[in-house]
């Protein structure tokens, strides 16, 4: 079979007789979108099956959970063997991990390389563009994409140990530190503000060079000059301790709930309301509802028979608590910001 022959067409619409779709799907399995929702509904795709032959296709993992590359390559080498053990059947291989995986082909494509040799197996014109480059432009490459990680990772680690520090100032620190960075917002970080009443403002700050300050949330006291971190960025609760919480409120609730509760997590939602008299409301959602999907929010996955449950409290202008966290109270007298 000639190499113009084993170049996978850009829309595959149909297969031939001895034909297999490669496609790239989610860690999870669930082939909600892109080329594993079109191999589900044409090619005999399982839901649920995150890797292998399926019908008449065959699923690669490419993002999801902390899947990175390696994880890619030992897939990559797992479907080269089963191309090799099965030549009686021909494989078109997408561009797995390129679209939705974010992915780039100069990634991906070397990992075909073997794959490649296969008279049996066709690769996206895309992938052949990059494994025919020079040695010298394919080095240059890896050293770019080594120089990024390299750049990324100390990015994170200082990221990471920047708010370590910001727990552990004093509350008077944090907000002149705050407040400098809100200062520099259109060049690194984003700054989105919500009015508490009565000098107190809800922040949200998002550090570009960490993405994990997506989580992170602050009260701040602009009377006193003071700044509370609430949600910090490993979705910690750090104002919430122990005796904060109504245990006689909380005893009868599963146990899976009672395991998230002293963990002090803010998975689910977590916000507070104006403050009125120097007394605002903190709304802590422990379990969700049953339609929520803990695998993946944007797909529609399958329902739990799960109660949605939220602890409620009231917090004082130094977000230290005057009324313990406990089961149900009666949300209508405000909004919450989370």
């Amino acid at each position: 079979m000639g190499e113009v022959k084993r170049i996978t067409p850009q829309f595959v619409e149909k297969l031939g007789d001895n034909e297999i779709f490669v496609f790239g799907c989610r860690n999870s399995g669930r082939h909600w979108d892109g080329a594993s929702a079109f191999a589900l509904k044409n090619f005999g795709a399982i839901m649920g099956q995150r890797e292998g032959l399926q019908g008449r296709s065959y699923a690669i993992p490419t993002i999801g959970g902390r899947i990175g590359i390696k994880d890619i390559r030992l897939s990559v080498e797992k479907f080269t063997l089963f191309a090799m053990a099965h030549s009686e059947l021909h494989f078109l291989v997408t561009a797995i991990g390129c679209g939705g995986g974010g992915w780039h082909p100069s990634q991906i494509a070397p990992l075909f390389r073997k794959a490649s040799k296969l008279p049996n197996v066709s690769l996206p014109q895309e992938f052949w563009d990059r494994l025919k480059e020079p040695w010298n432009v394919t080095l240059s490459r890896w050293v770019h994409a080594l120089r990024t990680d390299a750049k990324t990772t100390i990015q994170w680690v200082w990221g990471a140990l920047l708010h370590q520090w910001m727990k552990l100032i004093p509350s008077k620190s944090l907000y002149h530190f705050l407040i400098e960075r809100k200062a520099h917002t259109s060049c690194e970080a984003s700054w989105e503000e919500y009015d508490l009443h009565e000098g107190l403002s809800w922040i949200s700050c998002f550090m570009y060079f960490y993405p994990k300050s997506t989580w992170t949330r602050y009260v701040l006291n602009h009377n006193d000059g003071r700044a509370y971190m609430i949600v910090d960025d490993n979705r910690n609760i750090p104002i919430i301790r122990l005796q904060d919480i109504d245990r006689a409120s909380v005893s009868c609730l599963p146990d899976k709930v009672k395991e998230h509760i002293r963990k002090r997590k803010a998975e689910y939602s977590f916000g507070i309301s104006e403050y009125k008299d120097g007394i605002a409301t903190i709304m802590w959602r422990v379990s969700p509802d049953g339609r929520y999907h803990y695998l993946d929010k944007f797909g529609n996955g399958p329902t739990t028979d799960e109660k949605e449950i939220e602890l409620h409290g009231k917090i004082d202008t130094k977000c230290r608590f005057v009324e313990k966290l406990h089961v149900g109270i009666d949300q209508a007298e405000s909004s919450f910001y989370d």
